[in-house]
């Protein structure tokens, strides 16, 4: 029984994956008619949360017949394997080996396969552990097949490269000598039916999609890239661009757009860096949705953290080890020291395209893409510079959304003008007229200065609830879940934020849990629990998960109904942990109570721009300066908010 589960049939994964299986055929010619005989091979089969998300093949063999099936070069019974093959289409000229490691060219650099290949394995052995029932995983073979080198070509040792004119022979050759650990034993990953079925039912799962993720997918593949309209079109990778813009006006997905076009149009390799993990999560489950890869050697999109980024290069660099003890610790001065050793030619050109080349699938970029720039330190803007130079960043930056007491930093600073371009948004691509405008009525009510989103003149709609009472009553959240799937969407089109005191251990596992998430749970809803670090790591799977996440893990996000839990609670806690730079402190007129009081207010306006229809503001003391504030704006603008008690 043959199954080829792909859905791209014209790329060179799913015909690798067609001539695959007829090589199989050729030698066990009964295979696709004998249901005791399983061949299954995934094309291009993604293992989210993974550092090594994409796989070009993953090959499941399995004999459960009463017949054998042997190695004719080892002599070893194959049982069962599972195999994550690397496709490369690379010419002879465009590959050299050195030993066992294998060598392309990419655009004229040298990229190491042999180090993808490896990379591959532990994340496909790693992503199966995760989601196996039995949380295990079987031995993952690892090869790497050239389309267009023949077997003559390939280095004659023990290793795992096939040739284009391999047969089905020389796959099991290959799979017993990396596979088996001894002449006695047979080559036997998936000893029962039931185990194959649940490892194989971790790469069967769908995602599912709803009405809002359809419309930010035609969104985002909509050209931005038209000569024609775009003057920056033209100059992408030759000058600092910059969105600029308020809360909601689009700067990342205006990001994600140009990251999926130079990917789509021009082949290019695209990273973006943000500090938010589950904005990373978030742009990661898109990317999927969208069909986006990042493949090594060829254009794709890769969505990292600034830590992991950083953390790659200064391995790459040798400046500290892969597991390095206390890394945030040292996070500052590492990149102090990379910077030093850089600028004083320690480290020269060519150290870092070496370390490149290593590292290519991590390190080769086209485009760098900055998200929040406006909260990134000297140092890293810097180190980003030095390592690809300005002319290769775009960078979105938040007008009013700087909040993480670092000294505001200019990242034009040092570069001509004509090398640089700000494209200025003012509109509101994600807030309906009617709550964009509540939402600036509230703006002025705080005394909150330069405050101008301005709605879509098309958007119309949308609507404020102010809840008191009981947040967590389940009459409150069964209407508004009512509500979600009376306007079309469902349950992951909604975004509950939560302050860190929802936050609680959980009980058995270690990790952390919400209350709301408990309470979710207790009913039998399901929930994607980003307050969770290692749920974080993954983007929910399932439309009917209603997702939950820490207001400090908001930016970037939205949802139809978003819901604001204790939000004068959140707004004191900023005001009392507010981070302030020393180039602030040192100033003659700072004054540390009315500056925690702005830093507090810069935050609330985040979590109060990521509703696209309906913002529900829940208030835990109506007397505290939030809950008065919301009293206010119901007297002067009662046509706009709803007060509700549960």
């Amino acid at each position: 029984m043959i199954n080829i589960r792909g859905i791209n049939e014209k790329s060179s994964e799913y015909k690798a994956a067609k001539k695959l299986a007829n090589l199989a055929l050729d030698a066990i010619p009964y295979l696709d008619d004998e249901p005791q005989l399983v061949l299954e091979i995934y094309v291009s089969p993604q293992c989210f949360g993974q550092a090594k998300r994409d796989v070009d093949l993953l090959v499941v063999f399995a004999n459960y017949s009463k017949s054998r099936i042997k190695s004719k070069r080892f002599g070893h019974t194959i049982h069962s394997f599972c195999a994550a093959v690397e496709v490369k289409d690379h010419s002879p000229d465009q590959v050299r080996f050195d030993g066992n490691r294998c060598i392309v060219k990419y655009r004229g650099e040298d990229h190491d396969a042999t180090e993808q290949s490896e990379g591959q394995r532990y994340a496909v052995m790693s992503y199966i552990k995760k989601h196996n029932k039995n949380k295990s995983s079987p031995w993952i073979t690892n090869l790497i097949w050239f389309q267009n080198v023949p077997c003559s070509v390939v280095p004659k040792s023990n290793n795992n490269i096939l040739g284009c004119d391999i047969t089905w022979d020389d796959l099991m050759d290959k799979t017993a000598m990396l596979t088996a650990r001894s002449a006695e034993k047979d080559v036997a990953c998936f000893s029962s039916r039931r185990y194959l079925n649940s490892t194989t039912a971790v790469f069967s799962k769908v995602i599912e999609t709803s009405n809002i993720d359809r419309k930010r997918l035609e969104t985002i593949t909509r050209s931005v890239l038209d000569r024609s309209q775009q003057q920056y079109a033209e100059k992408l990778g030759k000058q600092l661009l910059i969105f600029r813009g308020r809360g909601g006006t689009g700067k990342t997905v205006r990001l994600i757009r140009l990251a999926y076009q130079a990917y789509d149009e021009l082949g290019l390799r695209v990273v973006l860096l943000t500090y938010n993990k589950a904005l990373v999560t978030d742009l990661h489950r898109l990317l999927v949705l969208l069909g986006v890869r990042n493949s090594f050697g060829e254009g794709g999109i890769a969505i990292k953290t600034i830590h992991s980024f950083v953390h790659e290069w200064l391995v790459a660099l040798n400046l500290m080890q892969k597991n390095e003890p206390n890394f945030f610790d040292k996070y500052e001065r590492l990149k102090d020291s990379a910077l030093e050793f850089i600028n004083t030619d320690t480290l020269f050109g060519s150290d870092i395209e070496e370390a490149r080349a290593r590292n290519s699938a991590n390190l080769t970029w086209d485009l760098v893409l900055i998200d929040e720039s406006q909260d990134w330190p000297g140092n890293e803007r810097d180190l980003l510079y030095a390592l690809y130079g300005a002319h290769r960043v775009i960078i979105a930056d938040g007008v009013d959304q700087f909040v993480r007491g670092v000294e505001k930093i200019d990242w034009r600073l040092g570069i001509d003008s004509e090398k640089t371009q700000i494209v200025p948004l003012r509109k509101s691509l994600r807030l309906k007229s009617s709550l964009c405008q509540t939402v600036g009525h509230f703006a002025e009510e705080i005394e909150y200065g330069d405050w101008n989103l301005k709605p879509l003149p098309e958007s119309y709609g949308g609507r404020v609830l102010v809840i008191t009472g009981d947040p967590l009553s389940q009459t409150f959240h069964k209407r508004l879940a009512a509500t979600l799937r009376a306007d079309g969407n469902q349950p992951i089109d909604m975004l509950l934020c939560v302050p860190p005191s929802w936050v609680k251990p959980k009980d058995d596992s270690g990790g952390k849990q919400s209350i709301v998430a408990k309470h979710y749970l207790e009913w039998g809803w399901e929930c994607w629990d980003g307050t969770d670090p290692d749920e974080r790591d993954e983007f929910p799977t399932s439309a009917q998960q209603y997702r939950i996440v820490q207001y400090e893990s908001c930016r970037g996000l939205e949802g139809w109904i978003v819901v604001n839990f204790a939000l004068d609670e959140f707004f004191e806690y900023k005001k009392e942990t507010a981070e302030f730079s020393e180039a602030e402190e040192a100033d003659m007129f700072f004054e540390t109570e009315s500056a925690a009081l702005e830093y507090a207010k810069k935050w609330l306006m985040i979590p109060l721009t990521r509703a696209i229809d309906t913002l529900v503001i829940h208030i835990s003391d109506s007397d505290s300066y939030i809950g008065k504030v919301a009293k206010e704006l119901q007297r002067s603008h009662p046509e706009n908010i709803e007060f509700h008690h549960f």
